[in-house]
């Protein structure tokens, strides 16, 4: 039986909705294995004092837990 997990992550970027979605995926492969999937659950502008844009994207990841007889206890 496969059981799954998905955590929800926010990333933002000054560059691009497409950046802040790949900071999220760069910070979650260095703790999660088996991200299988991403759902993109909102995305925002906000403007700041110095007039730069910046993007923030709200995503729900999925992922694979590891099975019980594989752990490492």
């Amino acid at each position: 039986m496969n059981h799954g997990k998905s955590n929800e992550l926010i990333g933002r970027s000054r560059v691009s909705f497409e950046d802040a979605l790949g900071c999220i995926l760069e910070r979650a492969n260095k703790t999660l294995r088996g991200v299988h999937a991403v759902e993109v659950l909102s995305k925002s502008v906000a403007i700041q004092a110095d007039g730069e844009f910046e993007y923030c994207v709200r995503a729900l990841l999925k992922f694979a837990m590891t099975p019980p007889e594989l752990l490492h206890l």
